[in-house]
């Protein structure tokens, strides 16, 4: 008992009998790394900290982000969309700007502290020509992350685009499978090189970037080797309707078909997005055979409500999904990286899809932000706080606008608040968030960095788009220039 450290909290949301409950005026006992106990009564002589008006919850599995690249998009793909491309941005929007390396870096520092700050204590990070330098910053910053092994059938660094538009109303596809297989050869290599760094908190996972970025052999082959070293799958999917239809074109299979064939559907798997299904309003193909195959394979769906709902769309629908046996977790994917902003907007955008407040509730999203998410990375030691889990938990602030009166904490949390609202984080019972700032973290100079790394791209946008045309006609402003 004296190794153990207590926690005192108005509320706590603890783990028992299967499911979370409120814990009122209690004690969180921690010892090293690992929940010792929750109580109500405090051990004699033991040492404690009373955190004041606050609320401790499980730390938050946040199973879709993209730090390296997700501030190169910011202020410029708002609001534009190819209509011949169902509004889509991926194939003649997306590769005009690069902020290189060292934007690369300054992206990853403050994405990775925006995430870690809005109470995410794990994050599994896509990956992508820069995921040495995401999983080296998650490290350092002190959080748990799955860092991706990004697979596709062409460079490294995703410079030259595999699908690309010519004209702005057709498709041309470059798949190099040769070059494809030398990605999951040093795919294997850099999960080899960065599984169980930092104390045991980066792993490796394997990262095909979408199902029409990689040829079915490629898929297969990161089945294969996936099994063989026992690691988990991520993968794009089903995220637009053009790849609904260039996928039947192609292979007369809709992309959650070809995954299922190619391995990669399964309780190890988690599909960002995949809301491009049949039965789809968006999509002319009726019936549920998609969702039977989710389903009843056990496979997890990232949900990031913010990112399509900004293109116009949405998942349809978060029950159903889950009616289904999809294990359904939340991502951030884009900007703002703000965990609790797009836990509001799942649990909203799912009551207004089935037309029903009933449709999805404030206990639904929060176990997809903690439970469903450790079990997509089959961590029963994540996502819960009880007696042998990891100390990961996040302190809210109740004495504040956007929690205050607090009856129900998880309702609040849900409806109500931001990343503002967390006050300290906690991964490993080491405190790495303290008053809403991460120790060493200079936001205001990276954030100039990144200013003058983004307008030196926008500068160069005419020299990548296929017709030459500068950012302002790309994503004209929102109020025009005096």
């Amino acid at each position: 008992m004296k190794d153990i450290k207590y926690y005192k909290a108005k509320y706590i949301i603890v783990w028992s009998e299967g499911e979370h409950k409120t814990l009122e005026n209690g004690y969180l006992g921690v010892e090293g790394d690992t929940v010792a106990e929750f109580c109500r009564e405090l051990p004699e002589g033991a040492p404690y900290e009373d955190l004041g008006n606050v609320a401790i919850v499980p730390g938050f599995v946040n199973m879709h982000t993209h730090p390296c690249e997700v501030y190169s998009l910011k202020s410029y793909r708002e609001d534009i969309g190819n209509p011949n491309f169902y509004e889509g941005t991926l194939y003649d929007y997306a590769l005009v700007m690069s902020l290189g390396e060292r934007g690369a870096f300054l992206q990853a520092k403050l994405n990775l502290a925006e995430i870690l700050k809005s109470g995410c204590t794990t994050a599994l990070i896509y990956g992508g020509g820069y995921s040495r330098t995401e999983a080296e910053i998650a490290g350092q910053m002190g959080m748990r992350a799955y860092v991706g092994a990004p697979v596709r059938a062409g460079d490294r660094y995703e410079e030259q685009s595999i699908w690309y538009s010519p004209d702005g109303h057709s498709i041309v596809c470059e798949l190099d499978e040769k070059e494809g297989f030398d990605r999951i050869d040093e795919a294997e290599q850099l999960i080899r090189d960065i599984d169980g760094t930092f104390d045991g908190r980066i792993r490796g996972i394997w990262a095909p970037t979408q199902t029409m970025y990689c040829t079915p052999d490629m898929l297969k082959e990161v089945r294969r080797r996936a099994d063989k070293m026992d690691k988990r799958i991520t993968i794009h999917g089903a995220e637009g309707a053009l790849e609904f239809e260039t996928c039947i074109r192609m292979y007369g299979k809709t992309p959650v078909e070809l995954m299922a064939d190619t391995g990669m559907l399964g309780e190890d798997v988690t599909v960002a997005h995949c809301l491009n299904i049949t039965g789809q309003s968006e999509i002319n193909m009726a019936g549920d055979k998609d969702l039977k195959l989710l389903g009843g394979s056990r496979t997890t769906v990232a949900h990031c409500p913010i990112a399509i709902a900004r293109g116009g769309n949405t998942l349809q629908s978060f029950r159903k999904y889950q009616e289904y046996g999809v294990n359904m977790t939340i991502g951030t994917d884009t900007f703002p990286s703000d965990f609790e902003q797009e836990m509001r907007l799942a649990a909203i955008m799912g009551k207004i899809v089935d037309r029903t407040t009933f449709a999805v509730n404030a206990k639904d999203i929060f176990n997809a932000a903690t439970i469903n998410g450790a079990r997509a990375l089959g961590r029963s030691d994540l996502g819960r706080l009880e007696k042998g889990t990891k100390a990961d938990f996040v302190v809210f602030e109740l004495d504040n606008i956007e929690m205050s009166p607090v009856r129900d904490v998880v309702k609040n949390i849900v409806y109500s608040s931001t990343r503002h609202s967390v006050r300290d984080v906690y991964v490993d019972g080491k405190c790495v968030v303290k008053d809403g700032k991460i120790e060493g973290f200079d936001e205001k100079e990276l954030a100039r960095e990144l200013q003058e790394v983004s307008e030196g791209s926008w500068g160069r946008t005419s020299q990548h788009d296929r017709f030459g045309r500068n950012v302002d006609e790309l994503s004209p402003l929102a109020c025009p220039k005096l």
